[in-house]
């Protein structure tokens, strides 16, 4: 079964810059260590959504579980009613053009923007999409399409653009 931290290592091995040579090194960039990311990578491996034997995401199967499955089995939990300030997500960091979702935030106390309050991924999550800007962006995006906040033109258009990023270095090679 695969762990909201599991979710975190392949959105990271989507990223050019990503160190795939050591599991230590990608711990490092993602706040986890050794061992999780060992751990991460032999269940995404079982779950066919890494090449054995590789740090390659299986890129279209990692697209169908994050727009299919994620809403369902890691929903974005909402923490209140209340405008809270904390660190932007969703629309704030990937916004959607004709749309009007309503500002999230996740719970961080280096924070200093206002939205509801919505729970990470994942704890690790925050500081990780904080030292990677197109980590960030695909958190977010996930973020809306795991939220419900998000209306059905917002999870849509963030599925989307998720698929969007996700495959287009494919479509380069």
């Amino acid at each position: 079964m695969l762990s909201p931290q599991d979710l975190l290592v392949a959105l990271k091995l989507l990223q050019a810059e990503a160190p795939t040579h050591s599991y230590a090194l990608l711990g490092r960039s993602l706040g986890l260590s050794q061992t999780q990311v060992h751990e991460a990578c032999e269940r995404l491996t079982v779950s066919r959504l890494l090449r054995p034997g590789t740090f390659t995401p299986i890129r279209a199967s990692l697209v169908s579980v994050l727009v299919k499955g994620v809403p369902y089995f890691l929903p974005a939990p909402q923490e209140g009613e209340e405008l809270v300030r904390r660190v932007s997500t969703g629309c704030a960091v990937a916004p959607l053009p004709g749309t009007a979702a309503q500002p999230v935030v996740w719970p961080h106390e280096q924070g200093a923007n206002e939205g509801y309050a919505l729970q990470p991924l994942c704890p690790e999550a925050v500081g990780a999409a904080q030292r990677d800007p197109g980590l960030y962006q695909l958190l977010a995006l996930t973020d809306l399409v795991r939220s419900h906040r998000s209306g059905l033109r917002e999870r849509s258009l963030a599925a989307q653009r998720l698929e969007h990023l996700i495959l287009e270095p494919v479509a380069a090679v």
